[in-house]
C-alpha cells in the first residue's frame, strides 16, 4: 500500500486543494485557513546540536479525574505511564497534569524532576469558587545547554488556551506557544525527534514540524 499523498492537501485543513480554487504553488485551500496558519506561530528552534540527536517524549494524557471529557472514557495509569517514560526515553520527556493531581503525580516521577507552570488567561466568571489558573508540566532530563543570559528559558509561562481556530480543537489542547515553550525546556533542537504520546488535536505534532523545519537562509551549526 502506497502512502497517502499529502501535496494536494492544505497545509491546515488537510482538505484537497482544488486547482482551480487556489493560486498557483498555493499550500492552503483559502485566506482563512492561510489566515490561521500564519496566527499558529512556531519559530524555528536552533540547528541541529553538535551532540547526537536525542529522542524526546510529550505525554499529555487525560488528568485524573477527568477521563470522562474524552471519547475513550478511561482513566491512564499514571504510575505505569511514568515507568515507561523514564525507561523508553532516557535523553528526556515531559507530563501535563493538573495542579489537583499533582500531589499524587510527582511522587511518581523521578528525582530531579522540574515542576513548571503554565499560567492560563481565564474569563471573567460569576461562580464564588476560587479558579484554578495554572498547570504543571513535568520535566525530566533533557539537553543541557549554554545560552546567552537573554535567551534563558523560564520556568513558567503565561499563555491563553485552547487554540479554538486549529482543526480537531478540543479539551485539553495546548497552544502554540505553550509547544515552544516545552520544547526549549527538553532543550530540544532540529534533529531531535520528539514522540507525541497522546496526539489528540495533533496541534503539538504541528508545532514540533513547525519548529524543526529550517528557517529562510538558515545555515548549519559548526560542529
Amino acid at each position: 500500500m502506497h502512502p497517502p499523498d499529502t501535496t494536494n492537501l492544505c497545509t491546515w485543513c488537510h482538505t484537497s486543494l482544488r486547482a482551480s480554487a487556489v493560486r498557483h504553488h498555493a499550500t492552503t485551500c483559502s485566506k482563512l485557513c492561510r489566515q490561521r496558519l500564519w496566527r499558529f506561530h512556531v519559530t524555528p528552534g536552533p540547528p541541529a546540536a553538535s551532540d547526537t540527536p536525542m529522542h524526546f517524549a510529550y505525554a499529555d494524557p487525560p488528568y485524573p479525574g477527568k477521563a470522562n471529557l474524552y471519547p475513550e472514557k478511561q482513566e491512564v495509569d499514571h504510575a505505569s505511564l511514568i515507568r515507561s517514560l523514564r525507561d523508553t526515553y532516557p535523553d528526556g520527556w515531559a507530563l501535563s497534569t493538573s495542579a489537583n493531581a499533582l500531589s499524587a503525580i510527582l511522587p511518581l516521577c523521578p528525582p530531579g524532576t522540574r515542576v513548571c507552570a503554565w499560567l492560563k488567561k481565564v474569563r471573567p466568571h460569576k461562580h464564588a469558587r476560587t479558579l484554578t489558573t495554572w498547570e504543571p508540566l513535568l520535566v525530566a532530563g533533557g539537553r543541557k545547554r549554554r545560552l546567552q543570559p537573554t535567551m534563558a528559558t523560564r520556568d513558567a509561562l503565561i499563555a491563553r488556551g485552547r487554540f479554538n481556530a486549529h482543526p480537531n480543537a478540543m479539551v485539553g489542547m495546548k497552544p502554540p506557544a505553550y509547544a515552544t515553550w516545552l520544547f526549549s525546556l527538553l532543550g530540544a533542537t532540529r534533529g531531535d525527534i520528539l514522540d507525541d504520546l497522546f496526539p489528540g488535536s495533533g496541534a503539538i505534532t504541528r508545532a514540533w514540524k513547525l519548529y524543526t523545519t529550517p528557517a529562510p537562509n538558515d545555515t548549519p551549526q559548526r560542529p
